[in-house]
């Protein structure tokens, strides 16, 4: 962190207060959609390792943000998704799970997902997309509607049909710089979306992937200024 960072502060002085910490816990994807700012697919994208993760949670625990973002890529396909998500609930935080449902699909993954989530539904929200470019791959409404009969609190959006991202990975793409190309899901208001990578590298989520600093030698204090 570059020495001089303030912290940002309200017209009371006061640090604001970050209230999600998003984990990209899989740069993986069960898909390849051609407007994915990450360029994640199959082949190409890592996994955050549990120290990431487990530090990543003390962090969260000792600043007292209360939620947790399970992003990707897509998350349920890291190896230790499931502790992950366990721990997770075990510590009493809430949690927004970004996936594809591609996984939920199937029955042994949905069991166990239903096993570890079902006392704690209050505390997780489910979000997926059933967009033009998702919906090439795979579509989630089965999914989407077998979550809600167990009371699953489920959004689904269709956003990148009008509105993306662009990065190293699209930004060449014809059809895509057709589309509004100035989206922000966080309206360009970044005070609670900070994003931990796989391999520990703070980030500014999700406009890109260029880490500054790491979770294991700078204090989350010293970069809410989010190097604006």
């Amino acid at each position: 962190m570059k020495s001089g960072t303030k912290v940002q502060q309200n017209h009371h002085g006061e640090r604001n207060k970050m209230n999600i910490l998003t984990l990209f816990i899989s740069l993986r994807c069960t898909q390849a959609c051609a407007h994915c700012v990450f360029g994640c697919s199959p082949e190409h994208g890592k996994h955050m390792s549990w120290d990431v993760f487990d530090q990543s949670l003390a962090i969260a625990k000792k600043t007292k943000i209360p939620k947790l973002n399970f992003f990707g890529g897509e998350p349920l396909l890291n190896p230790r998704f499931f502790p992950m998500l366990q721990t997770a609930l075990n510590n009493k935080l809430d949690l927004i799970l970004a996936t594809n449902c591609r996984l939920l699909a199937k029955e042994e993954f949905f069991t166990e997902f239903i096993g570890i989530t079902k006392q704690h539904k209050e505390h997780l929200v489910i979000i997926t997309s059933r967009d033009r470019f998702h919906l090439q791959f795979f579509d989630p409404a089965e999914t989407v509607k077998r979550l809600l009969s167990e009371s699953y609190k489920v959004v689904v959006n269709n956003w990148s049909d009008y509105s993306v991202l662009l990065s190293e990975y699209n930004a060449n793409n014809e059809e895509l710089q057709k589309l509004d190309t100035n989206f922000a899901c966080c309206n360009h208001n970044r005070i609670d979306y900070l994003g931990v990578l796989p391999d520990g590298g703070w980030q500014i989520c999700p406009s890109y992937l260029e880490a500054f600093g790491d979770i294991f030698s700078d204090d989350l204090e010293e970069i809410t200024e989010f190097r604006r």
